[in-house]
């Protein structure tokens, strides 16, 4: 079994100096999508088009999009920019600016770009550090906005931090910081600075440094949460469940408490599908919330009938078993591939835990006890904490023999053992039971039985769990019982001497540990948001591509570029800088034919005006020519047939030959049999069960399909249609259609991807897609 220890994130240190971070403003306005020209973008020509999808997050229209110049200081885009590594005993921001060891060349390589490649500096007890001086003086304007930007990462136990030099005070202000992470994920430091106090001689200086966790964190306070028998909830109120697991998720990300645990009775009839799939919904939430939470089979979940004694783990197993937690970086070990047993591994700072998890009808056999006893004594120096689904009862007595064999067995010999929790009998109790240890002195056991189960129905709905806050200053350990469905403490039916309550728990003696500390760059700049403007796009509705042109470049140059995103509000957000660099300039084409008038009577530039341009284009160019009697039928839905002839007249290579695969409704004397046969051959259309149907009409899903292949789109993109199953057929298609700026969907902000094209849309969609290729 995979055996790993986890650290909570609850003793991070959040304190960097008595100064306040800067404030920073937020709008309701999304990051841009569909960017064009992308990011870094090369040979553009020297009168591109600006583009790019802004929405808020609300839905409500962006009132203007300014596309204004920008700078960006990075190691790529200039030479004004050098670094600096530092592991020094003070936390840097409380002293004078260090010189530290300049960047090395492969450091400075990894730097240079948002690539995934990282500058490391590293320290075991001291606090590391990067510093950058960065030359902005040729971009000192008034009305320029300056910014800093970081990414990267620091340790899961970390806390990274960005400060800029006060020139004016004489001292490094504290900017952003953001904790660390159990996924390893890169996190982001931005901020805006001052010209007139953070910029000296054109220069401006800005640190990264990791002020990791606390050294004393052997005294801070710490929580854990244990809730136990929902079997009632899985089947008769799903709705008291999910408001717990709604309020365990809020408050896990508050830091409110550290560690989960179920006591058993997950369900109540375990060969209820339909409970068990009320559990795992739960159970998944919690998962995704990277709550650390173990769980323990209850009689009910492994017993149809308790006096033949057969205990079934098949479907704990598939819900709550291995597969579930074998990942987890906090579980230790399960004593078969069952799970009937197991133990989590975790600390609360300098505190370290056992959590032993003994599943019913497992807990009193020999196989449990020896196996037990053999975990207990491997981590004789962690707190152990046993978890059993029956115990005590509301009277606080032994009830059954697995209870006295396991505390007897278990609880007795093992010196570390402090406490055990219990469900199973309704009520709420608990006792201190006094314990001779082997080597002759003495201990507590606390005991405590939670389960609000009721026998009446009344009584079933409740939703009280416990809070247990651990206080290692005088050894003690607080119980309060809360119900977050009902937004009430301690169950009016229980004592309530017994619901809240304050207990001695003796931790184990521990020192401070080592607090390594660790900085990770993955890219660093300073933005230069100017005032100048290059155009502006206004009142864009849901959806719509915000664009502007930018004329006259100047050939082999680089340039660089954001907007700022104004919503009805007059909130104000800026997006990222882009850049790309112009390629040279290019012979003006030859326009093409503008019609003196329609090409078809029931085409007019009134109507359809959002596909006019695009049809004539499209008969221009001999793709589609129309109906015998010279019209176009633009409403109607395009034939299948019909799309394979409009591609070979778009593309001209597109030629078939023999042998053929033929469709049984496509005889060889077919009308469109060349076509037909050549888009086929090309893998842009097929048939289903032997059949091509002709005349049948094209949905919009297939319609993404065939533009995608025929044209080669290879655009990497996730599109945000409401209505397309992610999971789908059609769903890499639509992303890619979507990435390359061919589609937006319709103005609701949705694809209809089952619904008819017709012959105006494909045209359209014809068009885009041939201007895409000629542009790539």
């Amino acid at each position: 079994m995979i055996k790993k220890f986890f650290a909570t994130a609850a003793t991070f240190a959040l304190v960097l100096t008595s100064t306040n971070l800067l404030p920073s403003a937020a709008t309701n306005a999304e990051k841009p999508t569909n960017v064009n020209p992308v990011d870094y973008a090369k040979d553009i020509n020297l009168n591109p088009m600006l583009e790019a999808l802004v929405k808020s997050s609300t839905g409500v229209a962006i009132k203007t999009v300014d596309f204004k110049q920008g700078v960006k200081y990075d190691f790529a885009a200039s030479n004004n920019m050098t670094g600096f590594t530092n592991d020094s005993a003070d936390n840097p921001i409380s002293v004078e600016i260090q010189n530290g060891t300049q960047l090395t060349t492969q450091e400075i390589d990894a730097i240079a770009a948002d690539d995934g490649k990282t500058a490391i500096t590293k320290s075991s007890n001291g606090f590391p550090s990067q510093r950058f001086v960065v030359d902005v003086s040729k971009d000192i304007t008034a009305g320029n906005e300056i910014e800093l930007y970081w990414k990267g990462k620091t340790l899961s136990s970390g806390l990274a931090n960005l400060s800029a030099w006060d020139y004016k005070a004489s001292t490094w202000i504290a900017l952003s910081q953001v904790e660390g992470n159990q996924n390893n994920d890169e996190i982001v430091l931005s901020s805006e600075i001052d010209l007139e106090r953070f910029v000296k001689d054109g220069k401006i200086q800005a640190m990264v440094h990791d002020s990791g966790t606390l050294t004393d964190s052997k005294d801070k306070d710490f929580t854990m949460l244990w809730f136990s028998d929902t079997q009632y909830y899985a089947e008769d109120y799903p709705e008291v469940w999910t408001s717990m697991t709604d309020w365990m998720i809020e408050e896990f990300k508050k830091g409110r408490y550290e560690y989960a645990m179920h006591t058993g009775d997950l369900v109540n009839q375990y060969d209820k599908p339909e409970q068990w799939e009320v559990a795992k919904e739960n159970l998944d939430r919690m998962d995704a919330a990277n709550i650390p939470y173990g769980v323990l089979a209850g009689n009910r979940d492994v017993m149809p009938d308790r006096t033949q004694k057969v205990y079934d783990y098949t479907l704990f197993g598939k819900y709550a078993g291995l597969d579930r937690f074998k990942d987890k970086p906090w579980f230790g070990e399960a004593m078969n591939e069952q799970n009937q047993n197991h133990y989590d591994l975790f600390s609360f700072g300098d505190h370290d835990f056992i959590m032993l998890y003994l599943g019913f009808g497992k807990d009193g056999t020999s196989e449990s006890v020896e196996w037990a006893n053999k975990v207990l004594e491997q981590y004789a120096d962690h707190n152990a904490i046993l978890g059993m689904h029956e115990n005590i009862n509301s009277l606080a007595q032994y009830v059954t023999e697995s209870a006295r064999i396991v505390n007897r067995e278990i609880v007795n010999p093992n010196k570390n053992v402090k406490m055990v929790l219990s469900g199973h009998h309704h009520g709420s109790n608990y006792r201190v039971k006094q314990v001779k240890n082997e080597d002759g002195t003495d201990r507590e056991v606390l005991e405590v039985l939670g389960n609000y189960q009721g026998n009446l129905a009344d009584d079933r709905g409740q939703g009280y769990l416990r809070l247990l806050t651990f206080d290692p200053t005088d050894e003690t350990l607080d119980f309060v019982s809360y119900s977050p469905y009902l937004n009430d403490f301690d169950f009016d039916q229980f004592d309530q001497a017994k619901e809240s309550f304050t207990a001695n728990f003796d931790l184990a003696d521990v020192e401070a540990k080592p607090n390594p500390r660790q900085i990770e760059t993955d890219y660093m700049a300073v933005n230069i948001y100017t005032d100048q403007l290059i155009g502006q796009d206004t009142n864009l509705k849901p959806g719509e591509i915000a664009s502007t042109q930018w004329k006259d470049l100047t050939e082999k140059t680089t340039y660089q570029w954001y907007m700022n995103i104004t919503n009805a509000s007059d909130e104000s957000e800026k997006s990222p800088i882009y850049q790309f660099t112009t390629g040279l300039k290019e012979p003006e084409p030859e326009p093409e034919p503008v019609p003196t008038e329609p090409t078809f009577p029931d085409v007019t530039p009134e109507k359809p005006d959002w596909a006019y341009e695009a049809i004539e284009r499209m008969a221009a160019r001999g793709i589609i020519e129309g109906y015998p009697d010279k019209t176009f039928k633009w409403r109607n839905s395009i034939e299948r047939q019909h799309v394979s002839l409009m591609f070979t007249r778009a593309l001209p290579e597109l030629k078939s030959k023999a042998p053929y695969q033929y469709f049984s409704d496509v005889p060889k004397n077919h009308k469109y049999f060349e076509p037909i046969m050549a888009t086929q051959q090309a893998g842009i259309v097929e048939g289903y069960q032997n059949k091509f149907r002709p005349a049948g009409m094209l949905t919009r899903q297939e319609m993404a399909k065939v533009l995608v292949i025929a044209f080669d789109i290879e655009e990497k993109g996730t599109h945000t249609f409401p209505d397309v199953d992610p999971n789908g057929w059609s769903d890499p298609y639509i992303d890619a259609l979507y990435a390359a700026g061919i589609t937006i969907g319709s103005p609701n902000g949705k694809f209809n991807p089952k619904a008819d094209v017709t012959r105006a849309e494909f045209a359209v969609f014809m068009d885009r897609s041939l201007k895409y290729t000629e542009k790539e």
